[in-house]
């Protein structure tokens, strides 16, 4: 007897289950199309993002080179406006890379520059479009010399520099439907416009449930008072060609089944592993490492970083960014803090109490600052492995809403008890200057993309010296992360000598035994 084919055995199956079969079928059709329209919403906005995130860096970019040739042309000491001061103008202009022109102002008469020289008849200053923190802003002023020339000005006391017209050269190319403004955070003054902005909103931010045709990204810098919003068009689905729709139909009408026990099966194993995580942090399961901290000027390890790992019970390495998150999803944020300072303050110990100028920091979370308990905890560890408190250094990360009035609160009460604070990752995310303002810190990690950009030409390096010039106004402390070449290490010891750094030139993350002695 003939075996039956697939099909015949397929129709036999559904037989009876049509209705079942039918509605199964609709249901997944539409989730295929709306993961599609997911996955094409998601490639759209990665692009936007991508094209948003360049544009920022290279606003602050100019940013910079413009602060910074303020900055120098104010601190020369020759008379204004004579041979000499002219000659500097003219090579602070020549050095800076978007710079176009240095001037000196007086009364808000233009009366020299580097490209016009001793102006005959001082050239009168319309009404700033922009004024902060001591900074006057002017877009696209035309008309102060000659009148076939507008450009971007800033001025601080009696300096005042001119944007290249081709500072933004690089990005002002954007795709057919895009569009882009540079502008301050309350959108009030626009430094620039790129493609169609005329349906822009400068304040709104997208969501994850935002699947229509247009996408929305917002970034706003760290370091100054810039913001960057861009929209774009044409996320549509029904826009792509009419074959993939007809893909996508016929691979949802004969996945209905399948792929509701993939499905299924996925989310029983997907909701294990919080489980597991629970048992790990309750049950002593994490194991931690330690990555170096060394000082620039003599490669002298003075501290460690207190790194935890955890394997899942398949034996599978899960990473921090994972597990972190989605132990304080659960409530376990705490118990997780409490199991790496445990375990830190064991291994270490003989080593913190032979060297009382070594220390070992942990990563915290605002929300551990503000805990009473965890501070009691703190001091009871401390006390119990006889280490003294200002060798423990507790680092802030951002996983936590909680306001900065609390946060400052909770930190002072710790910092009474003998502990010093980090802010890790500075420049990126919500870590700014605000933190500065408003926290008592001891010292700042500089994020490892500053790092990365050393020696490779970008004007980001300005914004690195201006950190460091920072930190030694404000006498904090500067750790530097991912150093991981010597010229790196070499160039940060130029711009901060007392830096410490952390990086696989100096050392990779091992575990206790295999953590060097110097």
């Amino acid at each position: 007897m003939p075996r039956p084919s697939i099909a015949h055995r397929y129709r036999i199956a559904l037989e009876g289950r049509a209705p079942f079969v039918t509605l199964t079928t609709i249901a997944v059709l539409g989730i295929t199309l709306l993961t599609a329209q997911a996955m094409l919403v998601q490639r759209d906005r990665a692009v936007l993002d991508a094209y948003a995130d360049r544009l920022l860096l290279q606003a602050e970019s100019v940013a910079a080179a413009s602060s910074l040739t303020l900055e120098q042309a104010a601190a020369l000491t020759s008379r204004p406006c004579t041979r000499e001061d002219l000659a500097e103008l003219r090579l602070l202009a020549f050095t800076s890379r978007y710079v176009r022109d240095v001037g000196r102002l007086h009364e808000d008469r233009l009366i020299c520059s580097a490209a016009w020289g001793i102006l005959a008849t001082p050239a009168r200053m319309p009404d700033p479009d922009r004024r902060v923190r001591g900074y006057r802003l002017w877009g696209s002023v035309s008309g102060i010399v000659d009148a076939r020339v507008a450009a971007d000005m800033s001025a601080k006391g009696d300096v005042i520099v001119t944007t290249s017209p081709s500072a933004f050269d690089r990005v002002d190319q954007v795709e057919p439907g895009m569009g882009a403004l540079v502008l301050t955070r309350d959108a009030r003054h626009i430094f620039q416009r790129f493609g169609d902005v005329t349906a822009l909103d400068p304040f709104r931010e997208e969501t994850w449930i935002d699947l229509g045709s247009t996408r929305h990204s917002r970034r706003c810098s760290s370091t100054f008072d810039i913001c960057v919003a861009a929209r774009a068009q044409q996320s549509s689905l029904f826009s792509e060609s009419p074959w993939i729709l007809i893909g996508l139909c016929l691979l949802g009408g004969f996945a209905g089944s399948g792929l509701g026990l993939l499905i299924s099966a996925y989310q029983r194993n997907h909701g294990s592993l919080p489980k597991q995580l629970q048992r790990a942090i309750l049950g002593d399961g994490l194991t931690l490492v330690y990555q170096p901290l060394r000082a620039l000027s003599d490669r002298r390890m003075v501290g460690v970083e207190t790194l935890s790992r955890w394997c899942n019970e398949q034996g599978e390495q899960v990473p921090p960014d994972t597990f972190v998150p989605m132990a304080e999803q659960q409530r376990l944020g705490g118990a997780l803090a409490r199991q790496v300072v445990r375990k830190a303050l064991v291994e270490l110990g003989d080593r913190l109490r032979a060297d009382p100028a070594f220390y070992v920091s942990f990563n915290v979370s605002a929300t551990d600052v503000v805990d009473a308990d965890f501070r009691a905890y703190l001091n009871a560890a401390t006390a119990q492995h006889r280490v003294a408190r200002q060798q423990v250094v507790l680092e802030i990360t951002e996983r936590s809403t909680t306001r900065h009035s609390e946060l400052a609160d909770g930190m002072a009460r710790l910092r009474g008890d003998g502990y010093p604070f980090y802010i890790d990752d500075f420049g990126t995310g919500y870590s700014n200057f605000a933190y500065l303002a408003e926290l008592p810190l001891d010292a700042i990690k500089m994020d490892q993309r500053f790092t990365r950009a050393i020696g490779t030409g970008s004007a980001i390096s300005q914004i690195i010296e201006a950190i460091c010039v920072m930190t030694r106004t404000l006498e904090i402390g500067l750790v530097v992360e991912g150093v991981e070449t010597e010229e790196q290490a070499q160039a940060m010891f130029e711009l901060m000598p007392s830096a410490v750094a952390q990086g696989w030139l100096l050392g990779r993350p091992v575990t206790v035994d295999a953590l060097p002695v110097a």
